[in-house]
């Protein structure tokens, strides 16, 4: 069974994107798979195909206008408008002290997690208000409430992209669009695993000491909290940014 609604992607190659893509799949929606990864990202494609689902995946590196604009073109074009916008491409850096860090890993970071984000939001919020709105889930993280040790620049960004998601909760309520954070703590993804190898054995242990008991989550789990985030609870989680810590922080 096809949904007639159709749901974009960002960061759709791996982790968390193609987990999330796989289920929507089973459930039938209309898919937009986009991410910078050309190779994994038609991985991700041929397996929501063998679910049956009408998909498509665009190449675009998400610090791009240009690719920006033409992810969202070519979208509407296969499947005439974006009812769901999953804004999920972001990175991590090496953890470090702040002036540890030289200006390409800041640019780096803050391009993808940031401008890649906002990008996505100047462009598909404009399909949106044309199609009398649409629902939109930011991948935020548990660092959008407190930063574990040695994680400053990443926890910028998404402090930052927490702010854009209440921002449009109130600014585009009347217009009919939504807009929910979805806050993984620990996921079992590389993304982590690959940042902290960095660290020494003294900062591993206070990296440990910055972070609180928690359940690691699935991509699978989280992509569960991106479904409803964006279909059954939009409205009443519109603005907010959903904690999935596993137990670390407490609201």
């Amino acid at each position: 069974m096809t949904i007639n609604k159709t749901f974009l992607i960002t960061g759709a190659a791996t982790g968390l994107g193609r987990a999330l893509a796989i289920k929507l799949a089973e459930q039938g929606y209309k898919l937009s798979l986009v991410d910078f990864n050309e190779e994994a990202g038609k991985e991700t494609l041929a397996l929501v195909k063998e679910k049956n689902a009408e998909a498509i995946f665009i190449k675009a590196d998400v610090t791009n206008e240009e690719n920006v604009k033409n992810y969202v073109e070519e979208t509407v074009r296969a499947f005439g408008t974006i009812d769901y916008f999953a804004n999920n491409a972001g990175m991590m850096i090496p953890l470090r002290l702040l002036h540890e860090y030289d200006i390409n890993e800041y640019d780096r970071v803050m391009n993808v997690n940031l401008k890649g984000a906002f990008l996505g939001l100047k462009y598909v919020i404009p399909v949106m208000l044309q199609n009398n709105g649409g629902n939109i889930v930011n991948t935020v993280s548990s660092n959008s409430f407190k930063p574990t040790a040695y994680n400053g620049l990443y926890s910028a960004t998404k402090h930052a992209l927490a702010a854009l998601t209440k921002s449009i909760g109130q600014d585009y309520q009347d217009l009919n669009i939504r807009a929910v954070g979805v806050a993984p703590n620990t996921m079992i993804t590389n993304i982590a695993a690959n940042a902290v190898h960095t660290l020494t054995e003294e900062r591993m242990a206070k990296l440990v000491a910055s972070t609180g008991p928690n359940i690691p989550a699935t991509p699978e789990a989280i992509a569960e909290a991106v479904i409803f985030a964006a279909t059954t609870g939009a409205d009443l989680l519109n603005g907010t940014v959903v904690n999935c810590a596993g137990g670390q922080i407490f609201q």
